[in-house]
């Protein structure tokens, strides 16, 4: 099969989320089973300084907003087999960040104009667009308002981001008839929504969880009512979990930790990671034996980083280390920075991203906290469990799938899932877990953690399914 995809972000080039990792883990899982796959990304200033001088250009040409004409060069490049084509226009995305500017619906509305103008311009050869998110989502029916007619997949990683232009502007920046918004297609709390588009539009749409999809369906989670348009298409929604890209993630082979380890050999390697990880945080005994809980997230209430705040004094009873990477909103940075003032032996924060800290966290840390309030997938569970570290986590989207929590059954247990609801069962957990951790109960726990396969390998084949069922269509 020719396959396209197109979002905001991918590794190896740019990443702001967990969108950056399915992307590129997914491509090249297609690639290894010998389909074609070719990505569309916009070309941001830090994709540039990755690809450096090793691209080449491939096309040119004008693109029409409205009144507008603006030129776009597509550049290509290849990683691992994946063709990736850049839309270079620096008036949009020459800039320090990758989202939230006042102006993201015109930049991304230019960016899927210019995806849809390049297969025709190209001559691509596609048999299934999949598209990721709303800075994607409608790049299949301008494909379909130009002439072209391909079978077309919208995933869906974070339903809270929706894609909101004026109604004024449709035409403007999309060149699209007000009737797609008169007629209720793109209307969505009387706004024009690129998610409700694509939801409405495509083929077929998939949620990057098991459960995740039921609570959609269900609106159990509320983004100000997609829930509501996502159950007109219920028959064409499918959840399949995100896997992981055991390519950029493994303790065997990372270069972050300063020692790599595996299910054998484990106890030597995290206790070398341990001790340099609360060396790197400027903890004073880093040899001491005590739990360390770490946390790599947006610092978002989204998150339940306001559950892990609420925690702090627990984490001091037990002779504990918590240890925050992440950045986010400014009344909670502030007060996990009164709090590091206050118990300055027991947390520590960096504010900001560092992937080669966040490695460490999860090769040297003893249990991952993601209390999160709503979760579609999750990789940090996924990842420190296949680092040996135990996550705990609240029971809903894919933290739900892919954690088999202790307290249902000991057995085949890789961490800790607490019901959302229940605020004090995440309290709980940490006087529990520490208890667990000073009795060297874990041992199993970890080793049945570092066996899971969430390999994107596995996971590839839920995907080719749903493209050869809408081929058949």
């Amino acid at each position: 099969m020719n396959i396209l995809f197109a979002a905001g972000e991918s590794s190896p080039f740019v990443k702001t989320g967990g969108l950056a990792d399915v992307v590129w883990g997914l491509s090249k899982a297609l690639v290894r089973k010998g389909h074609k796959v070719s990505v569309f990304l916009p070309f941001y200033r830090k994709g540039k300084e990755k690809v450096k001088d090793m691209y080449k250009w491939v096309d040119s040409f004008d693109v029409a907003q409205g009144w507008r004409m603006t030129h776009a060069n597509i550049i290509y490049d290849q990683k691992e087999g994946v063709d990736f084509y850049f839309v270079e226009c620096d008036q949009y995305f020459g800039r320090d960040g990758i989202y939230g500017y006042g102006d993201d619906a015109e930049r991304f509305s230019f960016f899927q104009l210019t995806v849809a103008k390049a297969v025709i311009h190209m001559g691509m050869k596609v048999d299934i667009i999949h598209v990721h998110d709303w800075q994607a989502a409608l790049i299949p029916l301008l494909c379909a308002h130009a002439g072209l007619k391909f079978r077309s997949l919208l995933t869906i990683h974070n339903p809270a981001f929706q894609g909101y232009l004026n109604p004024m502007s449709l035409g403007d920046l999309l060149n699209l008839p007000v009737v797609y918004y008169s007629d209720g297609l793109l209307k969505f709390n009387n706004m024009v929504s690129m998610l409700k588009g694509g939801i409405a539009t495509c083929d077929a749409i998939t949620t990057v969880s098991i459960t995740h999809a039921h609570e959609l369906l269900d609106n159990q989670t509320d983004f100000n009512g997609i829930g509501n348009v996502i159950r007109y298409r219920q028959s064409d929604m499918f959840g399949i979990v995100n896997g992981l890209d055991y390519d950029s993630f493994n303790p065997e082979t990372d270069k972050e930790l300063v020692q790599n380890y595996n299910v054998k050999t484990y106890k030597e390697g995290k206790k070398a990671n341990k001790v340099a990880l609360l060396t790197k945080m400027g903890f004073k005994n880093p040899e001491e034996d005590v739990p360390v809980f770490g946390l790599v997230s947006r610092l978002t209430s989204q998150k339940g980083i306001d559950r892990v705040l609420r925690i702090v004094p627990e984490i001091v009873k037990n002779k504990a280390k918590l240890i925050f990477l992440g950045q986010g909103e400014y009344m909670i940075e502030e007060e996990l920075k009164h709090l590091a003032k206050l118990y300055p032996e027991n947390l520590k924060i960096y504010m900001g991203y560092s992937e080669g800290l966040a490695n460490l966290i999860y090769g040297g840390s003893d249990f991952f906290l993601m209390p999160s309030k709503f979760e579609p997938c999750g990789l940090g569970q996924i990842i420190a469990m296949h680092y040996g570290t135990l996550p705990i986590v609240a029971k809903v989207g894919g933290l739900n799938d892919t954690v088999k929590s202790y307290y249902d059954s000991h057995e085949g247990a890789t961490g800790f899932a607490f019901a959302s609801w229940d605020e004090n069962c995440f309290d709980y957990s940490i006087g529990y877990v520490c208890n667990m951790f000073y009795k060297n109960k874990l041992n199993t726990l970890i080793k049945n953690a570092m066996k899971e396969d969430f390999s994107w390998d596995k996971q590839v084949e839920e995907y080719i399914k749903l493209y050869k069922m809408l081929l058949s269509r």
